[in-house]
């Protein structure tokens, strides 16, 4: 067997057989052992993503790959900077758009293509936003904004959001190069400011050690913080992550300085129980990152700093079989397939990932795999031509230009419908203007809003960034002497009626101004997250609203909504009984305001599919009938506005549009020719807008609006 060394930049990968020696293999060794780690982590991702019952935190496969590419891209610059004095950036910036440039490109185009022949209308434009935010790095942050995004948490996964990590990734490799020119720059100032003794102790090495463990540190706290108060946000973006990449940079600098004790190989045996532990123990309960991180990344620095062993316990003996450096060795491009494979499928055929699917796919992703490798990464990354002209390769990275082409044009020829009705799609008013109003099945491709552009037909809270996780305030209308202030509260299902709201302020002359937290029902109840964590945040938000109510907008009339989806602290499901907590809490709010003269309305929880409605008609035999939901199922008794109002009783009126919604015992996903909801339950603006004269006769009928008539 060949015991030919290769660099880094060569192999990404690690001598053939492990080595035996008393110290640590260098950084430029070729090591299969890693090659192995390498397939330990892509095969728990992918199982993962096939059958995540199975393994509940397969995810953390993406952390090893993490800390591997700190380890091995920060032992190629060291070596570079140890080599030239200097790290060239150019020269590395083009080594990386060889080896990581083709396959992505490859992947996100085929992908793209894939997806307009088999996904729903309705998810190709939230998919050609990922695949160009993939093909320019920039997808986590996306999926990082669409996570703290209420109103876009719940749509589909999209084929290309595993680019996350490789963005992620990009980022670090675009920023990580200059700490070495900080290091440089530590060192000679420490020459000049103390002489050579200076220069003896702070050398540029000793400051890059320095460096890279400061930002273990820093970024990790941020970590725990993060996690700790914006999880969503804190999975996907670089400054909770890049401690992990950064201690496998901390520790191909330090690497040389270790030997290689007796208790090597169990060491090794710790760091795979500690990944293989995670992968099993963790699920997508578990706060993550933050502090669980530590463990599947100090896994994998056992395993890089002792799983070289040669001793016949060692984890390489497993590690060095053929079947794992294959598929180290196709991990890359296995990464970069099996999640478009897997959704694409899943669209396909619909329904979940059988028995017998998920071998299929993982063989097609293997043999999708070995062949990118073969005939697209090896060739680009080994060309003479290309491997020896820093311009050639960085010209490389043009080739992101197809896919960014290819879905701009898509992107930039849909059109966004105007919201106006006419006399074809008269929306509420067939329903509440013909009592014999049958659901009928009309062909889908006539519905308004159009399929295409149903989720963005948003209401004007959300366009206005109004209904975040903030404590913001917004004031709609510019009228000089309102005959009333009203304020609208309470989660996006109040947010949903703010259009609708404002369209009657104008009508009315009042003063609008809307205190909307997505996710928060307005109680004083202290409600659990949506997936059941503990959170006070809520309960934060909704004092201060009220505080603010008080103190500051002293508005005539409140109108409050919101959606019966959370529990409690003291019953975290979200049932009768934990409404009925909820529906208390809001009374107590209710009555706080009353008590200053302040009057307040409900708007009942409006009716929910349980599925989403732009895809369930977008699917290839949605029909209005077919999608159509029992008005049993889509209208649940009990919920927290319903409770609130029989408590307080005309202190809270409830004003209850479900006849607006539900016919016949069903309630339809479009009603006159206008599609209903913009998903599984927010409703779209232009059916919200017509539903303004139901809306406003039946507000102005609970008597809390007197001054207005």
């Amino acid at each position: 067997m060949s015991t030919r060394t290769l660099t880094v930049a060569e192999s990404d990968g690690v001598m053939p057989e492990p080595p035996v020696s008393a110290t640590p293999p260098a950084t430029n060794a070729y090591r299969p052992d890693v090659q192995g780690l390498r397939a330990v982590a892509v095969l728990l991702v992918i199982a993962y993503h096939l059958y995540p019952d199975l393994i509940p935190g397969g995810y953390i496969g993406v952390d090893v790959f993490f800390v591997i590419s700190g380890f091995l891209i920060t032992g190629n610059l060291a070596r570079e900077a140890q080599r030239h004095g200097r790290v060239r950036l150019l020269s590395f910036y083009g080594r990386r758009a060889r080896r990581l440039l083709p396959a992505a490109v490859l992947v996100l185009t085929v992908t793209w293509l894939m997806s307009l022949a088999v996904l729903p209308v309705t998810q190709l434009r939230a998919t050609a936003e990922q695949v160009r935010a993939s093909a320019l790095y920039y997808q986590n942050w996306l999926l990082a904004h669409d996570a703290v995004d209420y109103l876009a948490q719940e749509s589909a996964p999209s084929p290309v959001q595993h680019f996350w990590s490789l963005s992620v990734e990009e980022q670090f490799y675009l920023v990580w190069p200059l700490l070495f020119l900080v290091a440089s720059v530590v060192a000679l100032l420490s020459r000049r400011a103390v002489g050579d003794a200076g220069a003896r102790l702070v050398t540029p090495q000793r400051a890059m050690v320095f460096l890279a463990a400061a930002v273990v540190v820093g970024s990790l706290i941020s970590s725990v913080i993060l996690t700790g108060s914006e999880p969503a946000t804190a999975y996907f973006v670089l400054t909770t992550r890049v401690w992990e990449l950064a201690c496998g940079g901390l520790l191909a600098l330090v690497m040389h300085r270790l030997g290689r004790p007796r208790w090597a190989p169990l060491a090794a045996w710790v760091g795979l129980a500690a990944i293989l532990v995670s992968a099993a123990a963790y699920s997508t309960s578990t706060p993550f990152p933050g502090s669980a991180a530590v463990l599947p990344v100090g896994g994998a620095v056992l395993l890089l700093v002792f799983g070289y062993s040669g001793s016949r316990w060692s984890t390489a003996r497993i590690a060095t079989s053929r079947p794992m450096v294959f598929v180290g060795d196709v991990s890359y491009a296995a990464y970069l397939w099996h999640w478009p494979l897997i959704i694409l499928w899943l669209a396909a055929r619909g329904g979940t990932i059988g028995v017998l699917d998920g071998p299929l796919i993982l063989v097609a992703t293997l043999g999708l795999s070995w062949a990118t490798k073969v005939w697209v990464e090896d060739p680009i990354r080994r060309a003479p031509r290309i491997a020896r002209s820093t311009t050639a390769s960085l010209a490389v990275a043009s080739m992101a230009v197809v896919p960014v082409v290819l879905t701009t044009a898509y992107l930039s020829g849909l059109t966004e419908y105007d919201g106006e009705l006419d006399a074809e799609h008269p929306g509420a008013a067939a329903l509440a203007d013909h009592p014999d109003y049958r659901v009928g099945n009309v062909d889908v491709e006539t519905l308004l809003p159009p399929l295409e552009s149903v989720r963005e037909d948003l209401q004007l809270t959300a366009a206005n960034s109004c209904s975040g996780v903030g404590q913001r305030l917004c004031t709609f209308g510019e009228v000089v002497d309102p005959t009333l202030t009203v304020a609208l509260v309470g989660d996006s299902h109040a947010g949903h009626w703010s259009s609708a709201m404002a369209r009657i302020a104008e009508r009315q002359d009042w003063k609008l101004v809307t205190a909307i937290r997505d996710g928060c029902a307005w109680t004083s109840a202290v409600q659990v997250d949506i997936g059941g964590g503990r959170s006070t945040a809520c309960h934060a938000w909704g004092a201060d609203v009220k505080r603010r109510l008080l103190d500051e907008v002293r508005p005539d009339v409140v109108v409050l909504s919101d959606r019966a989806i959370r529990g409690t602290f003291d019953h975290p499901e979200a049932d009768p009984v934990s409404w009925a907590q909820m529906g208390q809490g809001t009374a107590e709010y209710a009555a706080d305001l009353a008590a200053e003269g302040i009057r307040v309305v409900a708007l009942r929880e409006t009716p929910e599919p349980g599925h989403d409605v732009p895809d369930c008609l977008a699917s290839v035999d949605g029909s209005v009938r077919g999608c159509s939901t029992p008005s049993g199922r889509a209208v649940r008794e009990g919920t927290p506005l319903v409770v609130a109002s029989e408590e307080l009783g005309a202190q809270l009126p409830l004003v209850d549009l479900t006849d607006l919604f539900c016919v016949r015992a069903v309630c339809p996903p479009a009603i006159g020719d206008v599609i209903v909801y913009r998903d599984a339950h927010h409703l779209t603006e232009v059916y919200s807008l017509a539903l303004v004269p139901y809306l406003e006769k039946r507000l102005l009928a609970t008597g809390a609006f007197a001054a207005a008539q």
